[in-house]
C-alpha cells in the first residue's frame, strides 16, 4: 500500500514491491529470492523555492535501528544475475555449452543493467510544482534479520537556502525475510565441473 507524507512543501510517496507477483512484472525477477528490497518514489515539489533532490540524501532505518543507504541500480541487477543455465549448459555440452551459455548470459545481463537504471529514482532540481519518481534499491547485509517495517528517511535540499527539509515515511507490511549467505546458484557452482578443465581419464 503506498504511503505518502508532506513536510515543507514536500510530499513524498513510497510504495514497497514486496510481492513476487509486482517484482515480476516490473523487474522480471523476483528481487526477494535476491536479498533486494525495491521501493518505488515520488516526489512532490509544493514549495516556492527549487530543491534538490539527490538519492545519497536518502535512508532507510529498521527497527533495530540499522541504517540503510540505497544501492545502485547497477548492484541491484547484478543480485539478479543466474549461474543456473551456465552450470546446467556446462555440465551437458562441456565447453561448448559453456561458451554459448555465457553469451546468453552476458547479453541478458547488460539489458538487465540498463533496465534497472532506467527504472532508478533520477537526481536533480524541482521547482514549484514538479515532480520525479522511481525505484531506489535497498540491500541489507548478510545476517539481517528479518523485518515488517522500517522508516524512509529524506533530506531534500533548498537550494536557495542551503538547508534541508526532513521527511520521514513510515513503512509496513515490508515481509522481509533476511538476507542469506549463500545462493542455490552459488552452491551448484561450486559443486560443477570446471569447463576449462579436462575431465579425468579424457587425455593420456
Amino acid at each position: 500500500m503506498p504511503i505518502s507524507k508532506t513536510a515543507g512543501g514536500i510530499s513524498v510517496g513510497a510504495d514497497p514491491y514486496v510481492r513476487p507477483d509486482r517484482q515480476k512484472a516490473v523487474f522480471d525477477g523476483d528481487l526477494s529470492e535476491a536479498g533486494v528490497l525495491p521501493i518505488q518514489i515520488w516526489l512532490e515539489n509544493q514549495g516556492e523555492r527549487r530543491v534538490l533532490v539527490r538519492r545519497s540524501d536518502l535512508m532507510l532505518v529498521l527497527p533495530n535501528g540499522q541504517q540503510l543507504s540505497p544501492a545502485g541500480a547497477g548492484m541491484a541487477a547484478s543480485r539478479m544475475e543466474s549461474i543456473g543455465g551456465v552450470v546446467g549448459a556446462t555440465v551437458a555440452f562441456g565447453i561448448i555449452g559453456y561458451l554459448a551459455a555465457s553469451s546468453a548470459e552476458d547479453k541478458a545481463r547488460t539489458s538487465r543493467q540498463v533496465d534497472f537504471r532506467d527504472k532508478e529514482l533520477q537526481e536533480g532540481a524541482l521547482g514549484k510544482g514538479e515532480s520525479i519518481h522511481g525505484f531506489v534499491f535497498f540491500i541489507p547485509l548478510a545476517g539481517t534479520a528479518a523485518f515488517n517495517q522500517a522508516t524512509l528517511m529524506l533530506k531534500v535540499i533548498d537550494i536557495e537556502e542551503g538547508t534541508s527539509v526532513p521527511v520521514s515515511v513510515p513503512l509496513v507490511n515490508l515481509n522481509f525475510t533476511g538476507m542469506h549467505e549463500s545462493t542455490q546458484e552459488q552452491q551448484e557452482l561450486k559443486s560443477a565441473p570446471d569447463p576449462l578443465r579436462p575431465r579425468q581419464g579424457y587425455f593420456r
